[in-house]
């Protein structure tokens, strides 16, 4: 091999010596030629949060997170406030001051009231107004131990009659003399129920809380005494008692009383059911002469 040969053989291999050098080196350009892009870290992939994991702690209370799972990120919901305890106040003459309302007393049950124990039903319904003139209208049936009752009355004083009938029968007009002759209405009147059946200890109702009844804004009182039940209670004890009374908070009216109880009267079991309901306070009522 002559000198020429040798020379050019050691060149090739130098080169290529060279070469596989400078390829191992990172961040040097291919050597090819080719002009690459500056070759990027791949990151590293993020790890995956397992599905319904609680990330509690995290200042944050995620849906998955509660109070009980939770309590330093989510706060436990205060308790409401248990409604302010009022005395109970009852002012039956109250009613007077009404323009207008409908009345309703359901009773039905054993009772003492005749001063013997005996099985009762007795319902009156009726409204009145005060102006633009006095009117009332009612009716009034009663069965105790199988003998029954009944009667209407109607009074407009500005026509200065009533008309009463009983059982059904004709209507009888009477001509109303002087006012003495309202007293019948006494024995029928709200006022009068209210207050011989409101009577007693009140010390043990408790205050429910405020809610509207019979479209009354009222205080709502609840005994498990049956201490408010005045004549009914006559020689009777109850049991089981679940007494609630309705009072408007404007006026102190009565507007409703729903009382269920157990009760034994003279050596005699059985139950009752006490409504005592006002209805449409001051609103328009008609009250017409019967044909």
């Amino acid at each position: 091999m002559d000198n020429r040969t040798r020379v050019l053989t050691a060149v090739l291999g130098l080169t290529l010596l060279v070469s596989l050098t400078l390829a191992c080196i990172p961040g040097l350009p291919d050597l090819g030629g080719g002009v690459t892009e500056e070759e990027t870290p791949t990151p590293a992939p993020a790890e995956d949060t397992p599905v319904g994991e609680v990330r509690c702690g995290d200042g944050v209370c995620d849906d998955t997170e509660n109070p009980q799972n939770c309590p330093q990120d989510c706060e436990a919901p205060e308790p409401p406030a248990p409604p302010e305890q009022l005395p109970f106040e009852l002012d039956v003459e109250a009613l007077q001051n009404l323009s207008s309302y409908a009345y309703s007393l359901h009773i039905d049950g054993l009772s003492a009231m005749a001063g013997s124990a005996e099985e009762m039903v007795l319902d009156i319904e009726g409204q009145r107004q005060s102006q633009p003139t006095k009117a009332e209208q009612l009716s009034f049936s009663s069965v105790t131990d199988g003998d029954s009752t009944s009667m209407e009355i109607v009074y407009i004083e500005d026509l200065g009659k009533m008309w009463i009938r009983e059982a059904g029968d004709a209507w009888q007009e009477v001509p109303v003399m002087d006012e003495s002759m309202l007293s019948i209405f006494d024995a029928f009147s709200m006022l009068y129920w209210w207050e011989i059946l409101s009577v007693g200890d009140s010390e043990d109702v408790q205050y429910v809380g405020q809610e509207m009844m019979n479209g009354v804004q009222s205080h709502h009182y609840r005994s498990a005494e049956g201490s408010l039940w005045g004549a009914f209670a006559a020689g009777c004890t109850f049991a089981s008692v679940q007494d609630d009374i309705w009072v408007a908070v404007d006026g102190s009216f009565p507007v409703k009383r729903e009382l269920h109880a157990g009760v034994d009267c003279q050596d005699e079991s059985g139950e009752v059911l006490f409504l005592m309901e006002i209805r449409n306070v001051n609103q328009p009522v008609s009250i017409s002469p019967p044909e």
